[in-house]
Parts: C-alpha cells; sequence; structure tokens
C-alpha cells in the first residue's frame, strides 16, 4: 500500500492515514471482500455486494490528525454526507463511526476504527474528453495542396471512441460544457439526453455514483441547479434511454453531433483494492 486516506463528504478536507502523522500499516481490515447470497440447492442466488462493517487499526502519531479524523467523521455521519476511503487510487464510500483507542501517550494513540464501507466495490475512474468540431476540424478549413492528389490535408477530427474496462459492465459519468442545446450521446446503443439549456461557461454533470443519482445544471456564476427530471430515463436499465445506463466492456463508438464537448469518467469496479 503506497497511500490511504479518507477525504470528508462535507467540504473535501482529506486526512492521510499512511503518512508521517498516522499509520495504518497494511491496511488489512479493510481490503477483503464479500458476497451476500442465499443458498439454493447446488447453487447460490441473489448474489450482491452490500454494505460491510469493518475494523482499520491507525497509529496516530500527530494527535492533532487524530482530532481532524474524529471531527471529520463525525460530522459526516450527524449529516448523513458519507466521506471516501481511498487507497491508492481506488475509492470507495465510507463512515466512520467508532474508535476504540488502545494505546495512549504524550506523543502518540492508536485506536481501532470501525469502518462502514457502503458501495461494495472500490473504484478507479477514467476520464476521456470529448472535443466539439471546430472550423479547424472541418472541412472548410483544409489545406489545399498544389497536387493532384485524391484528398487535401485537415486537422485531424475530434475523438470518437473510448475504451471500457474488461471485467463487467461501468457506470458513466458525464459533463457536458456549454453552450448547448438539449445534450445527448448514443453509447452501446442506449441515448444519454438532458432536456436542458447549458449557458455559455456552464456545464451540466451526470453523476450515477452521487447519493441519490444526480443531475445538476451548474451556470457561470457557479449556482447549480437540480435537472433530474429532465434527464431521460426511458423505460429503465436496458430501455436504450437510460440516463445511467453502464455500458459494457470494451471498445465504445460515440456518437453526438459535436456542436458541444463533454467529458466522459468511466470506472473500474474490484470487489477489494488490487495487490498489483
Amino acid at each position: 500500500m503506497r497511500r490511504l486516506s479518507y477525504i470528508s463528504g462535507t467540504g473535501a478536507a482529506e486526512v492521510c492515514l499512511d503518512c508521517r502523522s498516522a499509520l495504518a500499516g497494511t491496511a488489512e481490515g479493510v481490503r477483503g471482500r464479500e458476497w451476500g447470497y442465499s443458498i439454493g440447492y447446488r447453487s447460490i442466488a441473489a448474489a450482491t455486494r452490500a454494505a460491510r462493517e469493518c475494523s482499520l487499526s491507525v497509529t496516530f502519531l500527530d494527535l492533532a490528525v487524530a482530532d481532524e479524523l474524529r471531527r471529520l467523521a463525525d460530522r459526516d455521519v450527524s449529516m448523513a454526507t458519507p466521506g471516501t476511503l481511498a487507497i491508492d487510487g481506488w475509492t470507495q464510500r465510507a463512515y466512520i463511526t467508532a474508535a476504540d483507542p488502545s494505546s495512549i501517550s504524550r506523543a502518540h494513540m492508536a485506536a481501532k476504527l470501525t469502518v462502514v464501507l457502503l458501495d461494495g466495490v472500490w473504484r478507479r475512474g477514467h476520464t476521456v474528453s470529448f472535443e466539439p468540431l471546430t472550423a479547424t476540424q472541418g472541412d472548410g478549413d483544409s489545406l489545399d495542396l498544389p497536387y493532384d492528389l485524391p484528398h487535401d490535408l485537415a486537422a485531424p477530427s475530434p475523438r470518437t471512441r473510448f475504451d471500457a474496462g474488461e471485467w463487467g459492465e461501468t457506470p458513466l459519468r458525464l459533463v457536458f460544457y456549454g453552450p448547448c442545446i438539449d445534450p445527448s450521446v448514443r453509447i452501446d446503443g442506449n441515448l444519454y439526453r438532458v432536456e436542458a439549456v447549458v449557458p455559455e461557461g456552464g456545464h451540466l454533470v451526470v453523476d450515477p455514483l452521487a447519493s441519490p443519482r444526480s443531475v445538476t445544471l451548474v451556470n457561470a456564476d457557479g449556482s447549480a441547479v437540480d435537472v433530474f427530471a429532465k434527464a431521460r430515463r426511458g423505460d429503465g436499465l436496458g430501455g436504450g434511454e437510460y440516463i445511467f445506463q453502464p455500458v459494457s466492456p470494451g471498445g465504445h463508438e460515440v456518437e453526438w453531433d459535436r456542436s458541444f464537448g463533454f467529458d466522459l469518467t468511466w470506472y473500474e469496479e474490484e470487489g477489494e483494492p488490487p495487490w498489483s
């Protein structure tokens, strides 16, 4: 393990638990994985990855860091805004609900923390940017060579595909940049569309991992508007027009009118942070 930290869900403050001020060792308590299921005749059924409670032993070499973690964790629990546990770039929403000190001195304090991991999986995001088609990328601004060649030279077209993970379906987070009207993209047979006006300097965020899932318009002045009701949800998962539809593994073509740019983030998901 190279880095472990807790990021508060209120204010995004971060407390490092694997540094000169705090040591969590190998953090084995939060590294396991577990499926929930029911047992049938020579089978299992209803397999799910639910939230689970685990322990994390930490030695605080700076007592001020222990105080900061306690205050942030207690605030997150009391306000029902889960924080994030991050290990080597992999993250999962979490609460720290208890601390049981085992060794105390003037210089340090060791405690066993009770951590509730909420998502059942660890995630690592990969962001791909898709640019709008500009004049320098279109046919109207090509380089007309003084030779009789079957083609002229032009600026390359914007990206139109991306490669997702190889192990399973992955959720997509989309950020559409204004100005644009009713932005939509088609990926893996599904239409992602929000019937809203995104102004110049603004952006629209579709977040399938927020709790609850959200579709938010952020204006140029920073003000945010909930536009969840304006997102197309069709017949739900697998219906072809579901705004939170995950994509299948492998490579995917992206279709849109290229009048606007957007960022797409796909997530690797693992039952526990990878060992290698």
